[in-house]
Order: structure tokens, then sequence, then C-alpha cells
């Protein structure tokens, strides 16, 4: 089984990095927004980060919560929910989103994005994680889970390699801020093990170098499908991106709809 501490403290570590990371990413939000729409809520986020999704969210008059692992990337989501003024509406929780236990369990739409369910390193546990989710939603309430969509000559391309995967200026610190990336995948058993480098050259002269090593577990369409099923919801739409492209073989994307019959 994952161990609850140690990847708690994989993404502390990766706190200071997260939102600049993913500075430029919001291909999701639309096709949140739109689904949280539909749902009338309230809302549910598997692995809210620092809250990128949460906060247009609640800007936009949702109320919803939050469940994280890390305690760091939760503390960077309450100080931007507060600067926004915003925190009425979302309830940030720090628990294993394989065995938490929420008062709220009529949530009309949950959502895991960005691989957060391949953080779970098994079929059992990511299995877990979907059964929990389904006895917190009500009736009729949805699900999406966004994953990687496992393209094999990609993951054998880049398998071993380092990679400068970004680079960027942080005005915070003043550091210019250099991202490589390295990953390993054992086909067989569907794991890409991964080692983010973030190397700070900062305006001292030093240079100071954090990694985040960390596991992916990837899925299988047809895998997927069943496992939810197994969860106990009925699948509606796999598609291929957020635009709602059916998915395929070259789909960046492996995007689940699917709800609590």
């Amino acid at each position: 089984m994952t161990d609850e501490n140690s990847v708690a403290a994989v993404f502390d570590r990766f706190a200071p990095f997260y939102d600049q990371d993913y500075r430029d990413y919001n291909e999701d939000v639309e096709a949140i927004y739109a689904l949280a729409s539909e749902s009338g809520g309230p809302l549910l986020e598997l692995g809210c980060g620092t809250g990128r999704l949460l906060l247009p969210l609640a800007e936009a008059g949702f109320h919803m919560t939050g469940i994280d692992i890390s305690p760091g990337l939760l503390a960077i989501a309450r100080q931007k929910l507060a600067a926004a003024g915003v925190t009425n509406r979302v309830d940030l929780v720090q628990t294993d989103l394989r065995s938490y236990e929420l008062a709220q369990t009529q949530f009309g739409f949950a959502f895991c994005t960005s691989n957060t369910l391949m953080h779970l390193t098994t079929g059992e546990e990511q299995l877990a994680v979907l059964q929990n989710v389904w006895r917190h939603l009500r009736a009729d309430g949805r699900l999406l889970i966004d994953l990687f969509n496992p393209d094999v000559p990609r993951l054998l391309a880049v398998n071993g390699l380092m990679e400068l995967a970004d680079r960027w200026h942080d005005d915070m610190s003043g550091a210019d801020v250099i991202k490589w990336s390295v990953r390993t995948v054992d086909l067989a058993e569907q794991i890409q093990e991964t080692l983010f480098i973030y190397e700070e050259l900062l305006p001292d002269g030093r240079t100071q170098r954090t990694s985040c090593p960390f596991t992916l577990r990837f899925l299988w369409r047809s895998e997927a499908e069943l496992m939810l099923r197994l969860a106990g919801f009925v699948v509606d739409e796999v598609w291929g991106d957020f635009e709602g492209s059916p998915y395929d073989s070259i789909s960046d994307h492996l995007i689940l709809l699917a709800h609590k019959p």
C-alpha cells in the first residue's frame, strides 16, 4: 500500500513550484465549469493541490470541498482563497483519497484531474478511491476522472532520458528555475517512475536543487471503465481531450465521465 506520509512529503517538496509549473495550463477549466453547472453542486475535488481549479470555481459562486494529502499544497490553496475572499465557499481537508469520510455525502459532481488517480500505485488502491467517492455522491451524481493516455511509443522514447521540461523566472525569490524530468517505465506493471528536478539559480549566485520523485500507475481504457463499474458507476462517455473529442490511440488524455445510478 502507498504510504500516506511519504506521498505527502513528496508533494510538500513540490508545493513551492506547483503554481509556476502549471502557470499556462487551463485546458480543463471550461469543461469542469460546464459539468459543475449542470450538476447544481455541491462539488468535490479529489487532489485539489493549491486550488488551481477550486479558485475559479469558487469565484464563479460554487460551494465545494477540496481534499488533498499534502499540507504544503493546501496551505498555498488557503492563502489564495483568502486573498480572493472566497474561503466561505470552500472546505479544505487534508486526508487520504482512499479512506476519507466527509460529513457531506451528497455531492452532485466530483472531479479528479491531472493524473491524480495514478499516484495510487496499485489497482486495489485506485479502486478504493473510486469506491470512496461513490459513497460521497448523491444518486445521479457525476464523476470525471482525467488520466494521461498511455502512449507506448512515447513512454519508451523517453524511458531513462533526462529531459529539459521547462524553465521560468520566479518573481518572488528572484530565481531562474530550470525543471528537469527523468522517467522510466515498466509496461508489465503499468508503472512509470518519475523524477522532477528543480534547479533554482538564485540572485546571489547560489544554485539550489530540489528533487521530487514519484510513481504513477497508468490505466488502459478498458481497465479504467471496468474499475468504475466495479465501484458502482455507470460510464457515460470517454473523451480524448477537454473539448469532448472521442478517445482514440493518439489522444493526449483518457477522460472518463460516469454517474452514480
